[in-house]
């Protein structure tokens, strides 16, 4: 039984899967599977990005400036990595593991936690909507939409 931690001792997700991991995680708190297969973790601890394939072997890391807290990855294979202890947020190719752009806030009032992907289905909406974003201003919530995998 793998577990996603939200925090130390809290399993935001958890899911059966028979895999022998080699690698020296810290705190998973986001994973997501992209087009190709591969398993994209979040490792909150380590502030990086670690890429194995469906065996668990492990593939590339990619190491960020701050703590990745949540991810997604959309039909169109654009990964979308929250970071609210720095209130921002990275698009990335996840496969290759290249950022292609980062969204940071400066106000200090305003967090961005989760993200999920939304499923292109053919409706007007989804068509122009990838992703929505849990943004926190001022100790509320908002969800933010990502449209055509613009932030």
């Amino acid at each position: 039984m793998a577990q996603v931690l939200a925090k130390p001792g809290d399993v935001r997700h958890g899911f059966s899967y028979i895999v022998q991991f080699n690698h020296d995680f810290g705190r998973i708190t986001g994973i997501a599977a992209t087009i190709k297969g591969n398993i994209l973790l979040c490792d909150y601890d380590k502030k990086n990005l670690i890429l194995v394939d469906s065996f668990g072997s492990y593939l590339k890391k990619l190491e960020i400036d701050s703590e990745p807290y949540d991810i997604a990855v959309t039909s169109q294979n654009i990964g979308y990595i929250t970071l609210p202890n720095s209130r921002s947020v990275l698009q990335i190719d996840p496969d290759r593991m290249v950022v292609i752009f980062k969204a940071k806030c400066n106000d200090t009032s305003t967090t961005v936690s989760c993200v999920s992907a939304v499923p292109k289905t053919g409706r007007d909406f989804s068509e122009n909507v990838s992703a929505f974003f849990d943004v926190k201003i001022d100790g509320f919530s908002y969800a933010v939409a990502v449209k055509h995998n613009q932030l």
